[in-house]
């Protein structure tokens, strides 16, 4: 006769007992459902575009927030570029190749240091000459295309950066010109900010143009500006990265 194991004694007992229509008093253990994953964080998309005055600061926040988790960066510079000859280099058509390929919700933009020079107008064989009402109208025109192609990018705030002081008189003057035209265009849009970081590396006494400043802790001098008395050394754009992030991303 064959003999059968305890263990199956038991499961056809369980068996017949159902086949006799007898109740199962047996319990089955359940697997407990797999605990839910952390939602990922949204991204939010950072565009860091401009001349040869961002590259060193848009270096520095780049740095500075890839720490944060929700905040994805990209960073473009085109050294010697600007707004006055979009027949060089086309800023317009880069911001909307930028926006369609990043889909920034923040951009923060330098532009206007190399834009001395004579534009030519749309549509025609103008050419308008710097310090002229002339060319001052075009440049506002072209600033507040920039603007508006941020923005139709899908940038819900643009912090575009106002020109420090100048060490070169003529260009100082120039870059306070440029400043208006940023101040008057970012008015009109209340997405647009135009920041002011000349406390951060201007003579505290006179408010002009210095090459170094003192360290307010350690009272050692710091360089902050190039030799070329225009773009930020790199002690001055970490002033400025970290004024950035610490005032738009507490």
């Amino acid at each position: 006769m064959m003999k059968v194991r305890p263990c199956l004694k038991i499961a056809l007992v369980g068996l017949l007992a159902l086949g006799a229509g007898g109740p199962w008093t047996g319990t089955v253990a359940e697997t407990p459902a797999p605990e839910p994953s952390p939602p990922t964080p949204a991204t939010s998309p950072v565009l860091i575009l401009g001349d040869s005055m961002m590259r060193l600061p848009g270096m520095a926040m780049e740095r500075e927030l890839t720490r944060l988790t929700d905040v994805e960066v990209t960073v473009f510079s085109g050294i010697g570029t600007g707004l006055a000859r979009l027949d060089v280099f086309d800023w317009l058509a880069k911001i909307d190749e930028l926006c369609a390929r990043v889909h920034p919700k923040v951009a923060v933009i330098a532009l206007g240091a190399n834009d001395r020079q004579p534009m030519l107008c749309p549509g025609s064989a103008t050419i308008v000459q710097p310090d002229t009402p002339e060319w001052l109208q075009e440049y506002a025109a072209r600033v507040g295309q920039a603007m508006d192609r941020l923005l139709n990018g899908g940038c819900e705030r643009v912090i575009w950066l106002l020109l420090p002081p100048m060490r070169d008189r003529s260009t100082d003057a120039f870059a306070r010109q440029i400043n208006t035209i940023l101040q008057t265009e970012a008015a009109k849009r209340g997405e647009i900010i135009a920041h002011d970081f000349s406390a951060l590396v201007a003579d505290r006494r006179t408010g002009g143009y210095t090459d170094r400043i003192m360290d307010l802790k350690t009272a050692a001098a710091v360089q902050v500006r190039e030799t070329d008395g225009i773009h930020l050394s790199p002690n001055g754009a970490r002033l400025l990265a970290t004024d950035l992030i610490r005032t738009y991303w507490p």
